[in-house]
């Protein structure tokens, strides 16, 4: 925040101080395997667990010494940083051995706090960095030597230090805070009543309230998994009690948290470091990613609307609904608005989005303090300490891990501009489309998806950018519906078997079969997977036209989800025969098509209503399937 207000450091030393902050905290906080947290370790005595596990509430020697050993390297480059600056291309074998250490320290942080999956990656890229000879055909490269390698990640401002790092200490760790701490402050529940008061009116209200809160959580956790623990402990045993089937609770809680990264003001971190690589102001993605969100957030709602016709349930009980008179209090709206006008004013006056979010965070504690209790001294000692409850959340459950990931994959974006691996790959994509643009967009959408797997979506869509972008570039689509497209598909990679953490996460509070949670997500979240196909071709999703063209695209996309929904979900008002189901599909996608086109899907769409309003007897096609209604 002093750098955010003041002036900003060099990315040598701002991440240097951010990333020995950030290692610290992560081997103090996750140890060497994640059973020493639930504290079991039957196969370990005493020694053994003081040695090299700790305990549920110690780090153990090994993370002492892991401590040190990651701290050393960070603390040379913040002592000796303007040095090496000024004397680029020469070094010490002593200065590699730390960056040695560094990388190895990257690695084993990040595993320990995300799973072996990015640093698997990593690794990969590393190996490919040092194989390329070795390697046949298009992907060979003339190889890098272990000198050379580690000289450019540690020694050099591209390396570890770059884009991705100093975006994390400087940009992103502002915002990650931002939102815990306003939840500690009381707006996360004046979400929720909101959430309650307008989505439980609705048939299907319980499914409603998670769809809304959740939109809400998402934009500023900017974590699916995060979003699904948050409200899905509410959301998912109140759909569950109201009638849902636990596996389309899960579903329902999954797709909507995952969507929370799309939602503007605050979208997911990835969207921060876009601004950066297209070197636009972050509110023109912001300004972009409004219709996808509202078509996707209504595509969600819409699904949940049919399947509350199906399963017969209907709104929130009233005990649940809070008064509007509550909700709207005039000390809940202060604390509510406060923030959030002043960082939307702000982000709309050009500053940088650093500065937004610092500004933001102060006026949101000073106003706590003012407004949120009386003005005696034993309360303000306990907003005081609320406020801090939400810092140490910010940082021990988000900022410090993210900062060791972020460093962790500069290290394969560095590899990647090295080799030229994103180069290879983009003239791979691109002689595949001079056969079809349609199976290159598909080869693309399939690589985003895959790179996410088991990986956070800010790493995945960082890779897969460095890799896809230049090749959507070279078939002529614009740079940010690119960077969207490739955004959209890796946070899609979170619902999508077999690696779907925010499936994981919900099905763990829901019970039930995940796989069976995963395809109600999908399906619910279709919007996901097809908006950003439309939005490559026609720029209006983007917010590129006339007012009357984007309000028209607008309300097309809104009444093309519910047809959408209602042929992937097979019911509108009784389940639908597979000619309606195909009517109502074709309906959609082409009601989502810009001008005359919307006219020409309302009326497929309008067709397959008929249908089901009169059931003409075709053979096969015109088949209804019974109502069958799973049991809870």
């Amino acid at each position: 925040m002093y750098t955010a207000l003041t002036v900003a450091l060099h990315p040598l030393l701002q991440g240097g101080i951010s990333l020995s902050f950030g290692l610290a905290l992560v081997f103090l906080a996750y140890p060497m395997t994640k059973k020493t947290l639930s504290g079991e370790h039957p196969r370990h005595g005493a020694v053994s667990a003081f040695l090299l596990f700790g305990s549920k509430h110690s780090p153990s020697l090994l993370d002492f010494l892991m401590i040190a050993l990651s701290l050393a390297p960070c603390f040379y480059i913040m002592i000796y940083w303007e040095q090496i600056v000024r004397n680029p291309g020469e070094f010490e074998t002593y200065q590699l051995a730390l960056g040695a250490i560094l990388v190895f320290g990257l690695l084993e942080g990040t595993r320990r706090s995300l799973g072996i999956m990015i640093p698997l990656v990593v690794a990969l890229f590393v190996a490919y960095a040092y194989l390329g000879p070795q390697i046949p055909g298009r992907f060979s490269h003339g190889g890098f030597g272990t000198e050379e390698l580690l000289y450019q990640l540690y020694l050099m401002t591209e390396g570890i230090w770059g884009l991705l790092t100093d975006m994390t200490s400087r940009i992103i760790a502002p915002f990650v805070i931002f939102g815990p701490v306003l939840f500690a402050t009381g707006v996360g529940k004046v979400f929720m009543d909101i959430a309650q008061a307008w989505g439980g009116r609705m048939r299907g209200g319980a499914g409603h309230v998670a769809v809304i809160s959740s939109s809400f959580f998402g934009m500023l956790s900017g974590s699916s998994v995060a979003n699904v623990a948050t409200t899905g402990s509410f959301t998912i045993p109140t759909m569950k009690r109201l009638g849902f089937p636990r596996e389309l609770a899960a579903g329902v809680e999954a797709s909507a948290s995952s969507g929370g990264q799309i939602m503007p003001p605050i979208m997911g971190a990835g969207c921060f470091i876009m601004a950066e690589f297209l070197n636009i102001p972050y509110t023109d993605i912001m300004i972009a990613g409004i219709i996808p969100a509202i078509v996707y957030f209504v595509g969600i709602s819409a699904g949940v609307w049919i399947e509350a016709g199906r399963y017969g349930m209907g709104k929130l009980p009233k005990e649940l609904i809070p008064s509007l008179r509550k909700t709207l209090s005039p000390r809940a709206l202060l604390n509510f608005i406060f923030p959030i006008g002043t960082l939307t004013a702000l982000l709309f006056a050009f500053f940088p989005p650093q500065v937004c979010a610092s500004w933001s965070l102060l006026i949101s504690i000073v106003t706590f303090l003012l407004i949120g209790g009386p003005l005696d001294r034993r309360s303000i000692i306990e907003l005081a300490k609320a406020i801090w409850k939400g810092y140490l959340s910010g940082i021990m459950t988000a900022l410090a891990w993210l900062m060791v990931m972020m460093s962790c994959v500069q290290v394969a974006v560095t590899v990647i501009s090295l080799t030229g691996f994103g180069v290879k790959v983009s003239e791979m994509i691109v002689s595949l489309a001079g056969q079809s643009v349609w199976l290159a967009l598909i080869a693309a959408m399939l690589t985003s998806i895959i790179l996410g797997m088991g990986m956070t979506t800010t790493a995945a869509y960082v890779i897969a950018a460095a890799v896809l972008v230049p090749a959507m570039q070279g078939m002529g689509f614009d740079p940010l519906a690119s960077h969207l497209f490739i955004f959209y598909f890796a946070i899609k990679s979170g619902l999508t078997p077999p690696v779907c953490i925010a499936v994981f996460t919900a099905s763990a509070i829901a019970g039930g079969s995940w796989l069976r949670a995963a395809w109600d997500s999908m399906r619910l979240g279709i919007g996901g997977y097809i908006i950003p196909f439309y939005f490559l071709f026609s720029p209006q999703f983007l917010m590129k036209g006339g007012f009357f063209e984007i309000a028209f695209l607008i309300v097309g996309a809104v009444a093309a989800m519910f047809a959408i929904e209602a042929g992937v979900m097979g019911f509108f008002k009784k389940p639908s025969t597979p000619i309606e189901r195909i009517l109502y599909l074709i309906g959609g996608l082409v009601m989502m098509l810009p001008g005359y086109y919307t006219f020409i899907g309302l009326g497929i769409f309008g067709l397959g209503l008929l249908c089901e309003r009169y059931s003409p007897p075709i053979p096969i096609l015109g088949r209804r399937p019974a109502l069958i209604v799973h049991k809870k």
